[in-house]
């Protein structure tokens, strides 16, 4: 159905054969005439009515340039690449597009990402169409996510195509349909404006996504007129609001239910709903389990709110046995228990109800929906049942979390770095929360440093959270980059394991420097990949585990001194080995952001788990097979 939605778009077919086309996958003629109509180019003579519209006549670079200006995009984030020299043409002469430079195509991607998810925007990329694979690992996470990004190549020239050049490959863009909301290839000069524009409203109209774009290099150089149309008349708003008769079945549900939980996801964020599913929770006294261990980046109910247990688990411990689950925007929150009910709220009806059996499905808004809901639990129980019901179900909540915090405590008191020792994750963590500003923004690029989560605190007035669902490494210090443009004027720090930073390698550091970003990038330091091995280790009976010898994580040897790596491309930097050197470190890293720098710090880390004293790996030297006698 996709390539027959893309044949239509780039009028390769009439309306009249898509809706053959609808017709015959079982469409009725209401629905695909519905489709075809939305699918539509936006009416030159509404646009011009607006004043919404003008024409120009240029290079095909141009005419995407002055599309993404009067789409209101202001960074673009690039690798350069000969084909798309008529872009920078025209970015030359058009002072209010920033472009952002990446020396490796992944950092490129991710700092998209990283902008976008902080700003709500649609980040846009380029990339040389010959280093797209380098681009697509970083793109796992924005798909996975439901970011929006519009990433964009100068496709080898029509005339190139299918004479199996040095650096060409059929049929490029098909690579990208498994990672992307949609794809195209622009088919003439003239049909660029259209083609971008519908690709930053696919990219951006909830559930979002990256989208991908290829223009020829020789379409980017035609000269051609095209109209050139504002925002507004493209930007489809898509916050919808939930059934009304739906909504009241739900807030019955929650009235009378003996055990509830309430599951929160990151839609929750995109919708910028945080503060009404809060009111929701507090009203009815509802236990909140946030995202699972992966799949989720952000933290949308203050970790420090009482009512919060944790991450959601198929198998809670606390609350027990639950009657009525309520899900709002956790694409992983959708837990059917036998016995039990699963209600689910979310804007992405592609996922909902994907794996899981649910009770009741809404696709609506997440902030709509928590408001709708506290509206109608308000109008279906008077102020003192209601006050009764959040009492006897908040003490239990709140008996319970506060025995939690109290055992964090006993478990930060009880490792070796309380008083000296090896830096451990928790002792770190405690640093970190002491020491960061409460409006910090916190890029996460590390496994084990979920392990850091529960000693801090995200959300509400607290440090904002922001990671990457699928944890595809190598992304932290790029987002931050990204996270940093869309909120200049807050604290910004990238937490990333040394395994995080070979993956994706120093290269963000450059754009750091050359554009004077003040971020602090911690480099989780245990030459290992540590939660991996822990995880192929499980496997007990497996000959690793019986031999004690580790043949896959250990990272030493060479030490890498991520330190003088970081000075190399320009960022301050200095290694902490001691609990008591952390504190001074981070301050120092705080005094160079507000001076207007970047800053790293190589944070030596405990290894901990099965197998963590090894130092061991499997040897074996090239220099040795030398037969030849020098």
């Amino acid at each position: 159905m996709q390539e027959l939605f893309k044949q239509y778009l780039d009028r390769n077919i009439s309306r009249g054969k898509l809706l053959q086309g609808l017709s015959a996958v079982g469409m009725s003629t209401v629905v695909a005439s519905a489709i075809a109509e939305s699918l539509a180019p936006v009416s030159a003579i509404a646009a011009e009515a607006a004043g919404a519209v003008r024409n120009v006549r240029d290079t095909g670079g141009t005419l995407f340039i002055q599309q993404l200006k009067a789409a209101g995009v202001k960074y673009y984030f690039f690798n350069p690449s000969t084909g798309d020299a008529p872009i920078f043409n025209a970015i030359a002469n058009e002072p209010s597009i920033q472009l952002i430079k990446g020396v490796q195509e992944g950092v490129v991607v991710a700092m998209a990402d990283g902008y976008a998810r902080m700003s709500g925007k649609t980040g846009v990329c380029s990339i040389a169409n010959v280093g797209l694979p380098n681009g697509v690992t970083q793109l796992v996470n924005t798909y996975k996510d439901r970011i929006p990004l519009l990433l964009v190549i100068a496709s080898f020239g029509t005339n190139q195509a299918g004479r199996d050049g040095p650096q060409d490959y059929d049929h490029q863009e098909n690579m990208l349909a498994p990672l992307t909301k949609w794809y195209w290839m622009a088919q003439s000069g003239a049909n660029i404006p259209e083609t971008t524009r519908r690709a930053l409203k696919f990219a951006s109209t909830p559930p979002g996504g990256p989208v991908f774009l290829a223009i020829p290099d020789d379409v980017l150089g035609q000269v051609a007129s095209a109209d050139v149309i504002d925002q507004s008349m493209f930007d489809v708003p898509m916050r919808i609001r939930p059934d009304q008769t739906d909504i009241e079945t739900v807030a019955r549900m929650l009235i009378e239910a003996k055990n509830p939980l309430l599951s929160v996801g990151d839609e929750i964020t995109m919708c910028g709903g945080e503060a009404e599913v809060v009111q929701l929770a507090e009203l009815l006294g509802l236990p909140v389990a946030g995202g699972g261990e992966f799949g989720v980046w952000s933290k949308p109910f203050p970790t420090r709110n009482a009512l919060y247990l944790g991450p959601v688990l198929r198998n809670m411990r606390f609350p027990g046995e639950v009657d009525l689950r309520l899900n709002i925007g956790n694409q992983y929150g959708e837990v059917y228990t036998p016995g039990g009910k699963l209600v689910s709220i979310r804007r992405d009806p592609t996922s909902l109800g994907r794996v899981s059996p649910i009770d009741m499905g809404l696709v609506a808004d997440s902030k709509l929906a928590a408001a709708d809901l506290v509206a109608a639990v308000k109008s279906l129980a008077t102020p003192d049942r209601l006050r009764k019901i959040a009492e006897d179900r908040g003490a239990r909540v709140r008996d319970y979390t506060a025995g939690m915090a109290k055992m964090r405590m006993a478990m930060l008191n009880d490792f070796p770095s309380a008083s000296g020792g090896p830096i451990t994750l928790e002792r770190l963590a405690f640093e970190l929360e002491n020491g960061l500003e409460k409006d910090t923004i916190y890029v996460n690029d590390i496994d084990s440093g979920k392990k850091m989560d529960p000693f801090m605190s995200f959300g509400g007035t607290d440090k904002t959270y922001v990671a990457n669902g699928p944890n595809i490494l190598g992304w932290g210090m790029s987002a931050a980059l990204g996270a940093k443009l869309a909120r200049p004027d807050r604290p910004v720090v990238a937490v990333l394991g040394d395994g995080a930073f070979l993956f994706g390698g120093p290269q963000p550091l450059w754009s750091q420097a050359r554009y004077n970003v003040p971020v602090t990038n911690i480099v989780l330091n245990n030459f290992s990949y540590n939660n991996e091995r822990n995880r192929i280790w499980t496997f007990v009976s497996g000959q690793q585990f019986k031999s004690g010898l580790d043949m896959t994580c250990y990272n030493g040897s060479p030490d890498v001194d991520f330190a003088k790596a970081s000075q190399a491309f320009g960022v301050e930097a200095e290694t902490v080995k001691e609990p008591a050197q952390i504190k001074a470190a981070l301050a120092r890293a705080k005094r160079a952001n507000v001076e207007g720098r970047p800053y790293l710090l190589d944070v030596h880390v405990q290894r901990d788990g099965v197998g963590a004293g090894s130092t061991w790996y499997p040897p074996f030297s090239v220099a040795a097979m030398r037969t030849r006698k020098v």
